[in-house]
């Protein structure tokens, strides 16, 4: 009860400092996101899903941009969320496929981006089985929203 306590307070920390530019409805679904991953990180350590989810004890930013930047092999190609994102979320990317524009990552640039929760977790969904296999664990996705949070 202790640990949840704690990763809930931290979830409303991490929302504080957010940037200007991010909108309230943006800071609205991106504090229920890191709350509601913050409860069931804490259920993923109990039921020992993930041994990295019980080493997981707090989001940082850090850990959002490797998980963003990281290399994920399959069928002898290499993916990443910034190959079709770009290396820098504030930019526009473009589909690794289809080759059409995406908009801009960061929320702090993309007032549409984060302002349904719904969305957000279908987007989550889809794209951690394309990069995956799986979804993604609730500290991924925390770690993920923490890191958009702080570019500016």
């Amino acid at each position: 009860m202790k640990r949840m306590f704690i990763l809930l307070t931290m979830a409303g920390f991490i929302v504080l400092p957010v940037h200007a530019e991010i909108t309230a409805k943006q800071t609205e679904v991106m504090k229920q996101l890191l709350v509601s991953y913050g409860e069931k990180a804490v259920e993923e350590a109990k039921n020992k899903k993930s041994k990295a989810a019980q080493n997981q004890t707090s989001f940082t930013v850090a850990a959002g941009r490797e998980f963003y930047l990281q290399r994920r092999s399959w069928q002898e190609n290499d993916f990443t969320c910034s190959g079709c994102h770009t290396e820098d979320p504030r930019k526009e990317g473009k589909h690794i496929e289809t080759k059409k524009p995406i908009k801009p990552l960061a929320p702090s640039v993309n007032p549409e981006r984060f302002t349904d929760v719904k969305k957000v977790e279908k987007n989550f969904t889809e794209h951690c089985y394309d990069l995956h296999d799986r979804d993604c664990r609730a500290y991924e996705k925390a770690n993920f929203l923490t890191y958009l949070m702080s570019v500016k």
